[in-house]
């Protein structure tokens, strides 16, 4: 049945990632930072059954999970993040650019920037090997290097942020509410981060215009507290980075405030 193709397929993928640093779990593969941040590569098979995978890159930070976790009084930081607890992610077919030959011969894919794959019984599973795994080497493994640190992120936020404050001022109605919607939650986990590491500059212009945003919608309630708490734990002696057993790699960023 089309499901062996899969499994045959993923025995493809598991040797050929843990030769690039990975370890797996199920249809997860991680790469962890010295720092404790995990990357990951999940493939995501349909959720309605149908026989066609996706690829997803997502970036956990421990700093941010720590933050959340004690937003909802829980104390457990898992070493294998799963779908959805990502704190960056996109997909691999995002990441290929349009004049790629093989994004051209998928109209789809091509128009939209998303790509699933399709399998079937008759599926040559290395052929899919050669096709796919050029893609995770040259776009999906370098986009998890270049956002794995702390400090990535922060560069990759501010940057996002930046431009999207550009998009929202030409933008109007439903796209200028969504826009300034996704905007505020890039700034809550900048704060979070900017405010771990010490950039107090960086973090008080931030929130300057997390301010400015809760002014224009005080009926985001939800929002107040998340500014709230930042602001109380920034001038607190409370770090976000902390465990009662920290392990080795943690040590150094164990000593940076919030």
């Amino acid at each position: 049945m089309y499901q062996e193709t899969f499994k045959n397929f993923m025995k493809l993928i598991r040797p050929f990632l843990k030769q690039q640093g990975f370890t797996s779990r199920g249809n997860n593969f991680y790469k962890k930072h010295p720092e404790g941040n995990i990357g990951v590569i999940n493939f995501q098979k349909n959720p309605d059954g149908l026989p066609k995978f996706t690829i997803n890159i997502g970036i956990y930070s421990i700093v941010l999970a720590r933050y959340l976790l004690a937003e909802s009084n829980k104390k457990k930081i898992t070493e294998h993040p799963s779908l959805g607890n990502y704190h960056w992610d996109t997909r691999v077919g995002s990441l290929v650019p349009k004049e790629h030959p093989a994004r051209q011969k998928d109209d789809f894919w091509y128009r939209v920037g998303d790509k699933w794959w399709d399998y079937d019984d008759t599926t040559d599973i290395e052929e899919l090997f050669q096709e796919i795994s050029p893609l995770i080497l040259t776009y999906g493994i370098p986009a998890i290097d270049k956002h794995l640190s702390d400090k990535q992120l922060i560069d990759e936020w501010l940057a996002s942020a930046e431009r999207m404050k550009k998009d929202a001022e030409i933008e109007v109605g439903y796209l200028r509410a969504a826009s300034e919607c996704a905007r505020v939650q890039i700034l809550i986990k900048l704060s979070a981060l900017l405010s771990a590491h010490g950039e107090k500059e960086k973090f008080k212009l931030i929130m300057s215009e997390f301010h400015e945003y809760l002014q224009r919608h005080p009926e985001r309630t939800g929002l107040k507290e998340d500014y709230d708490k930042l602001m109380k734990e920034s001038t607190s002696e409370k770090r976000i980075i902390s465990t009662e057993e920290p392990s080795t790699s943690e040590t150094k960023t164990k000593k940076m405030k919030r």
